[in-house]
């Protein structure tokens, strides 16, 4: 049995492979930590910038970012605790690449389920792969769910 599994997914409406996965997982994990990690630019909450402030509307596509990272958080979470896992929501502000780990560390994780988007060669070269820097940096081991 795997106590503690994070489960890294991104704010993109695509975690319908992770959660199938995760289905026939039951039983053999008992605590998930579900991630979503966005970027500080966009992380009015994480910055002290309440809803009540006059500079919130100020930054509309922050609002939006925020919004849906929250809103996939609650589903995931929600399917995850409707399959009869213990599952556990957590918006952090940062970069994956640097968060992802720390996370592990805090929460004791087992192991990382992260999802991976395939990019054509130009992309790989445009867009640091967050997966594979991951798996060079992380000691523990590493579930890569194709998207």
């Amino acid at each position: 049995m795997i106590n503690n599994v994070l489960l890294a997914v991104d704010s993109f409406e695509n975690s319908s492979n992770a959660l199938s996965f995760m289905q026939r997982m039951a039983g053999c994990v008992s605590n998930v930590i579900v991630l979503t990690v966005v970027d500080n630019t966009f992380a009015l909450s994480r910055t002290g910038l309440t809803k009540e402030s006059d500079e919130w509307d100020e930054y509309p596509a922050a609002q939006k970012e925020e919004a849906l990272a929250q809103k996939q958080l609650k589903e995931v979470t929600t399917a995850l605790n409707n399959m009869g896992f213990k599952a556990e929501g957590l918006l952090a502000a940062g970069t994956p690449i640097n968060t992802i780990p720390k996370k592990m560390e805090k929460y004791n994780c087992e192991l990382l389920i992260i999802s991976h988007r395939h990019l054509s060669s130009l992309g790989r070269w445009l867009n640091t792969s967050v997966t594979r820097s991951l798996l060079d940096d992380i000691t523990r081991p590493v579930l890569v769910i194709p998207l």
